[in-house]
């Protein structure tokens, strides 16, 4: 058997190196993706169960509209998902599976008029803080008649601020909620407040009935180095009314009512 050169060596572990590589961010384990028959999808464990779903829900959808096998093995961080089926059906699960990574890594919880709404929010807030230094200021000339009269457009300011995060609730809510039925609530994208304040709405609205409602407050991958603040607001809420849940997945409840 004739000898491999140093350098054939280092450009066949080059090329080995590379193929690695493009296995672990989604690669196909065929060269043509039109025509692979199985591929290794790669995704964080922080990720995985928006690919899951409630239940294993999404999982499911992703199989019956791909019509591809999908297995997951949670077994190390990065999880491996393997896809596998003829060429498309290897192709559509690939594409959905990925949008779905995508969607938990840069999700678009407002929507645009939720966007707007905590925009017009933003500039209202700024402009009561512009007018409340101008109004200390009148306080400290001892003019109080203008000072008053600023004080005024602060509240004025202050009334438009609330108005335009009440409507960007509203908006964010439908733009998660919207055809899912009154026994579904997904909170990502609001403030504290505002998803206590429709949690405790809906349960009003549902006082008497039964069956499970499914609640997503989130596990806080998105809220900074404080980690949650929806989950467990909204977990207080359920014991302080003495309800019954558990929780199916990290950030997702179902309240037996």
């Amino acid at each position: 058997r004739a000898p491999v050169s140093p350098g054939l060596r280092a450009t066949m572990g080059l090329f080995g190196s590379l193929f690695r590589l493009l296995l672990c961010f989604g690669g196909s384990k065929l060269r043509d993706d039109d025509t692979a028959t199985e591929v290794e999808i790669k995704c964080s464990s922080k990720w995985i169960a928006q690919v899951i779903g409630p239940g294993g829900s999404k999982l499911s959808e992703l199989r019956f509209m791909s019509g591809a096998e999908i297995h997951i093995d949670k077994g190390k961080d990065p999880v491996t998902i393997t896809i596998t089926g003829d060429p498309k059906q290897v192709k559509d699960a690939r594409q959905a599976i990925t949008q779905v990574i995508n969607d938990a890594e840069h999700p678009d919880y407002e929507g645009e008029a939720g966007k707007k709404f905590r925009k017009d929010a933003d500039g209202h807030a700024k402009r009561a803080e512009k007018l409340a230094v101008e109004k200390d200021a009148l306080f400290a000339r001892g003019d109080k008649e203008n000072a008053h009269r600023k004080l005024d457009e602060v509240k004025a300011a202050q009334r438009a601020m609330h108005t335009s995060n009440a409507a960007a609730a509203s908006a964010i809510f439908e733009n998660r909620n919207k055809g899912k039925g009154n026994m579904y609530m997904d909170f990502h994208g609001l403030r504290k407040t505002e998803a206590i304040g429709l949690l405790e709405t809906r349960l009003a609205e549902l006082s008497g009935k039964k069956g499970d409602l499914t609640l997503v407050p989130g596990a806080g991958k998105h809220s900074g180095g404080g980690g949650a603040v929806l989950l467990p607001a909204v977990m207080q809420t359920l014991r302080d009314r003495n309800l019954a849940f558990e929780e199916i997945n990290v950030g997702s409840l179902v309240v037996k009512l």
